[in-house]
């Protein structure tokens, strides 16, 4: 195909790549089904392919950790655990026993897995197939005797489009030769992309229309940033990407002098700037930039890629793991926040209508207190390894609070009888999500240590907007001044109350928001890794005055538009 298009799809990896196409298409394997003679010998063919997987896995992973480090070589590691766990080698040998081949048993064992991940209703545990179809495809090629796709030296000026790349074979790309990705499949979430940004390849990801018409050699400017790729640019097209890239480079440059620093306004008032994480490798990741802790720890990164929960001794190590990686520094444990877009099937959740208005966050965990008082053991085992804080998800009531807290110190008691170590002042708080955790912010004073504003929830909350929906999405904005007079409610609340507040959704990450929230009397962010370092430069351009001055115009608006546009216009970076 001729001639200068666009294609656009999801930012997945930052930066800016030049390059030359590289397509690549799956090969159809053929028929996995043969007739089997020995079961025994063919059970043997299966486990000898096994091992072979996972010496060379391990190999990979080992790899990938030199290169990237150890929680991104364990994006790769993790297949050995899912091909050894217990239920799926069950399966394997199972069809194998009634006459299958290995071939076939795998293959219809991995689809078992694929379905209920494909099946999840948020993003997350979806993305999570695209690990089984790696492992799977990997094995067969073993089983087969076919041989591994080998991307590890491709010319320089590569950019590798897809339809979709396995981690496994994104592990060993070189990130010198190559400029950029571009796939038809995938998001920002899954283990490819992650691999991506920790090679620093642009990338982009779930492309709408068909990447894979693109010829051979075809130029392609790959825009991670935006999230589009420009196939044959015109020369014009090619100067606005050489200068949007010297931009990108400069702007890197400009934010490399604020990691380790302090976060301070204009003025030199400090700001604790703590980070969101969702696995050991986020938060490795955020204290290599100098965060001040972890405010938002998402528990939910335990519960994906398996078929049960886990258990009370894997998730204390987790727990611990993490408190260890910030050395003293604070660290916000959530506790388990599913339902709404995060559904896992074996928790037994029930399908509902309206999933976002059902049985999700502290609603779930008091229904099924099993599991919640498990929970709750493991993060207070970890507390004694380092400083630790509980957050509830989704509360609305005040009791939910209360029966928390009773079910939280019956805990307590149960470890002290056992002489096992804790936090004994281990502080609890809520997240403000909901219009009545706002309205009520007083009252859950008296019964929280402290507030997370969970502004994602709450925009949605607020305007009545799923946001989710295509439908509604271009409502759903967190510049809406009913969402931001929502927000300085809750901080007046928390000062009147001397309860501490901070702001851990993606309005904490919006720098066009930052001098209204320093002005609100915001003093604790918490953001993604990713945008530690710009927010740490935003808050060190203002001052408290100048914050005011714009936030003082702003609030007098009406509009979610008129805000949007005035704070974009007074944006400093």
């Amino acid at each position: 195909m001729t001639g200068e298009r666009v294609l656009y799809g999801v930012a997945a990896s930052p930066g800016i790549g030049f390059g030359h196409a590289l397509v690549y298409k799956e090969k159809p394997m053929g028929s996995l089904e043969r007739e089997v003679a020995d079961p025994k010998l063919e059970l043997e063919r299966y486990h000898n392919a096994v091992e072979t997987f996972c010496r060379v896995t391990r190999i990979k992973a080992d790899r990938v950790s030199e290169m990237a480090g150890k929680d991104q070589g364990d994006i790769i590691r993790c297949q050995i655990a899912m091909i050894q766990d217990p239920y799926m080698s069950g399966q394997v040998e199972g069809r194998i026993a009634m006459g299958q081949s290995a071939e076939a048993a795998l293959s219809a064992s991995c689809d078992l897995f694929i379905d209920i991940f494909t099946a999840a209703e948020d993003e997350l545990t979806r993305q999570r197939a695209a690990d089984v179809r790696d492992l799977r495809g990997s094995m067969l090629r073993l089983l087969l005797g076919l041989p591994e796709v080998d991307f590890s030296a491709l010319q320089p000026g590569t950019v590798l489009l897809a339809e979709e790349l396995s981690p496994s074979a994104v592990s060993v790309l070189n990130s010198a030769n190559v400029a950029g990705i571009v796939l038809g499949k995938g998001g920002p979430t899954s283990h490819s992309a992650i691999l991506a940004r920790a090679l620093e390849i642009p990338a982009v990801l779930g492309v709408e229309g068909r990447v894979l018409d693109t010829s051979t050699g075809e130029t392609v400017i790959v825009d991670g940033n935006r999230g589009c790729a420009v196939f044959s640019p015109s020369p014009e097209m090619r100067t606005v990407y050489e200068n949007r890239q010297k931009d990108f480079q400069q702007l890197r440059a400009s934010l490399r002098v604020f990691v380790g620093q302090e976060t301070r306004t204009g003025e030199g008032e400090r700001i604790q700037l703590e980070a969101n994480a969702g696995s050991v490798m986020d938060a490795n990741r955020a204290a290599g930039y100098g965060c001040d802790g972890i405010g938002l720890l998402r528990t939910e990164f335990l519960y994906l890629d398996r078929t049960s929960q886990p258990g009370e001794e894997e998730q204390f190590h987790a727990y611990r793991q993490i408190l260890a990686a910030m050395r003293g520094k604070r660290v916000t444990i959530r506790t388990l926040d599913v339902g709404g877009d995060k559904n896992l099937p074996y928790l037994g959740q029930i399908k509902e209508d309206n999933p976002f208005l059902g049985c999700r966050g502290i609603r779930f965990s008091l229904r099924e207190e099993d599991m919640f008082r498990l929970h709750l053991r493991a993060m207070l085992r970890a507390s004694a390894y380092g400083k630790a804080q509980l957050l509830l998800p989704m509360v609305s009531d005040v009791e939910e609070v209360r029966q928390a807290r009773a079910i939280l110190e019956e805990e307590k008691d149960s470890l002290r009888r056992r002489n096992i170590p804790f936090d004994e002042d281990l502080p609890l708080g809520v997240m403000v999500e909901t219009v009545s955790a706002c309205l009520m912010a007083d009252a859950f004073a008296k019964v929280a240590d402290f507030f997370s504003v969970g502004t994602n929830d709450l925009t949605q909350y607020v305007l009545g907007v799923d946001r989710g929906n295509a439908r509604v999405a271009q409502l759903y904005s967190y510049f809406h001044p009913a969402v931001l007079r929502m927000i300085r409610h809750v901080l007046h609340s928390g000062q009147e109350t001397g309860t501490q507040v901070s702001i851990c959704g993606e309005a904490a990450a919006d720098t066009a928001l930052t001098p209204l929230l320093l002005s609100f009397g915001l003093k604790r962010f918490s953001v993604a890794p990713v945008a530690l370092l710009p927010v740490r430069k935003a808050i060190s351009l203002w001052t408290r005055e100048e914050a005011q001055a714009v936030t003082q115009e702003a609030m007098s608006m009406e509009t979610e538009e008129e805000v949007r546009q005035f704070l974009l216009q007074h944006e400093k970076k």
